[in-house]
């Protein structure tokens, strides 16, 4: 039992040295992380590719956010760090776009000191949505108020646009336009043979 306790020991140890992974540290400066939590991924060019370690608020009210990346980040100039919501149900995630040396014709240079980094913060949009609608509620109330007034009035056949809807004369009308039509092309092809003969007979003359 005691072989088997050394062994099993030695076994769980060796099994974590060879698990550990070595990590890169990497700063990234928010101006809201908006309920980031260590513990969330981070993603590099869509890839799981570290953690969140340690978040502090400084003094400028800002957020620095540090990570552990499994692997040593090459950035350029035109890099991007967005901190976004992981779906629709909550949790946060940072995806890192590293960019590249050329884009539309024009050459970025390589970051060299990737020690504190700049990112934003894609707002939730259904907070925003939220957001909008109590920043214009009166306005929105408004709207409302006279869209019912609007449907009130054409329902009560006021105005031009409710007699049109409301009233049957219109359907009346628009069934003899109809039927006038219908006659004037039957009279057309009526004397067509008519027309024809006599441009005929103009013709030999």
């Amino acid at each position: 039992m005691a072989a088997m306790a050394v062994l099993g020991y030695f076994t769980i140890l060796r099994g974590e040295l060879l698990e550990r992974k070595e990590y890169f540290p990497v700063s990234i400066i928010f101006e809201d992380v908006e309920g980031l939590v260590i513990g969330d991924k981070v993603l590099v060019s869509g890839v799981v590719s570290g953690t969140v370690e340690k978040i502090d608020l400084m003094d400028d009210s800002r957020v620095l956010v540090k990570a552990a990346l499994f692997r040593r980040l090459n950035l350029y100039e035109n890099y991007r760090i967005a901190l976004k919501n992981q779906s629709a149900l909550g949790g946060k995630i940072i995806i890192i776009f590293p960019g590249s040396p050329e884009a539309d014709g024009v050459y970025y240079s390589r970051v060299e000191d990737t020690g504190v980094l700049d990112g934003y913060t894609i707002g939730d949009p259904i907070a925003k949505i939220s957001e909008l609608i109590d920043e214009n509620r009166e306005n929105i109330a408004l709207t409302l108020k006279n869209i019912r007034e609007f449907t009130d009035k054409i329902n009560s056949g006021k105005g031009t646009l409710g007699k049109l809807i409301n009233e049957d004369t219109i359907h009346a009308d628009t069934g003899q336009l109809i039927k006038e039509l219908r006659d004037a092309v039957e009279d057309s092809r009526e004397q067509a043979p008519v027309t024809s003969f006599i441009r005929a007979a103009l013709t030999a003359f």
